[in-house]
């Protein structure tokens, strides 16, 4: 029994990244694969939607800098779902700092170098 239960144990610790991996897979790769009943639901079905696309496209168009979207990754029986949601994270960290980028630029074209200056 004692056996029984170290290897369960170190089961457990070698599986527990990969299966948190797929809950997160789950909850963020295709959260509205069913149809909810509430307005708010249907409306973030969308905003997932485009961002699926959005993804899909910029993966076509980067040539693969940008990864496609996590749900298309896990079609690929190559990669563990800790790999899918790795690249995912990746991506949304390039995205964000992207966007981040643009908006400073944005801002510093708007309103001047005043904000990007140090305090005295």
């Amino acid at each position: 029994l004692a056996r029984f239960e170290a290897n369960l144990e170190r089961y457990q610790k070698q599986h527990a990244p990969e299966i948190a991996a797929l809950i997160r897979l789950a909850r963020f790769g295709a959260p509205y694969q069913y149809k909810q009943p509430h307005r708010a639901d249907r409306a973030l079905r969308l905003v997932w939607t485009a961002n699926v696309a959005m993804r899909l496209l910029l993966s076509k168009v980067s040539f693969g800098v940008i990864q496609p979207p996590c749900i298309i990754l896990s079609q690929n029986e190559d990669l563990t779902f800790r790999q899918v949601m790795r690249r995912a994270d990746r991506t949304t960290a390039l995205l964000k700092t992207i966007v981040l980028a643009g908006l400073t630029l944005w801002a510093k074209r708007r309103f001047g170098l005043a904000l990007f200056r140090a305090l005295p």
